[in-house]
């Protein structure tokens, strides 16, 4: 992209130089008074020096300037690129920091909010669901004490309850969270003999 700027740049340099110079250059070879041809050529040779430096100066400092535009812009770009790479490894652990100066400071922030309140709510599931588990194994060691076993098939519930809530809260691609797919739930049923043993 570098290159490319200064080659733009020096187009423009040469299209600026060739349009300004090009009628003293014209009347340099225009039959006429001597005198005329000398004062030509000489003015010719003078702006060429000047509009030459001048072109150098500014495609120099458009260059430079370009690579600090690039960089401050490119590399917030790269540093979130490389974050969103690891989101879809689902691993929220790699925060944007980006350097004074930089580009697409409001668009990192947003980024680094989206992964804490995801992984504040992932936290939240695995929080839910280990509990779960320990309820479960506690129901397991309750076997043949009914009234046990209900209390525990009640707080499962309302893990479970509190568990859809966080999920709820999640907009999936090309999924109605209304939907209910009935095999899945016949597939639990048969899974879970509690729940069964509980309905009989």
């Amino acid at each position: 992209m570098a290159i490319v700027h200064l080659a733009y740049i020096v187009l423009v340099a040469a299209a600026l130089i060739a349009t300004v110079l090009s009628p003293f250059y014209l009347d340099i070879f225009k039959a006429g008074d001597l005198w005329e041809k000398h004062f030509s050529a000489k003015l010719f040779i003078i702006l060429l020096e000047r509009l030459s430096i001048a072109s150098l100066i500014i495609a120099v400092i458009s260059y430079f300037h370009f690579i600090i535009f690039t960089h401050k812009f490119c590399g917030p770009l790269v540093n979130i690129g490389r974050t969103i790479a690891r989101i879809s490894e689902r691993d929220f652990t790699r925060k944007i920091f980006l350097r004074k100066g930089d580009f697409l400071v409001t668009e990192a922030q947003q980024i680094n909010d989206m992964m804490k309140a995801l992984s504040n709510s992932v936290e939240t599931i695995k929080k839910e669901n280990s509990l779960l588990l320990d309820d479960l194994e506690k129901s397991i060691q309750a076997h043949g004490k009914q009234a046990e076993i209900e209390a525990e098939l009640k707080g499962f519930q309302d893990r479970a309850d509190r568990c859809r809530l966080h999920l709820d809260n999640f907009k999936l691609i090309d999924h109605s969270p209304n939907k209910v797919d009935i095999s899945q739930g016949q597939q639990l049923l048969r899974d879970n003999p509690l729940s069964a043993n509980k309905s009989l």
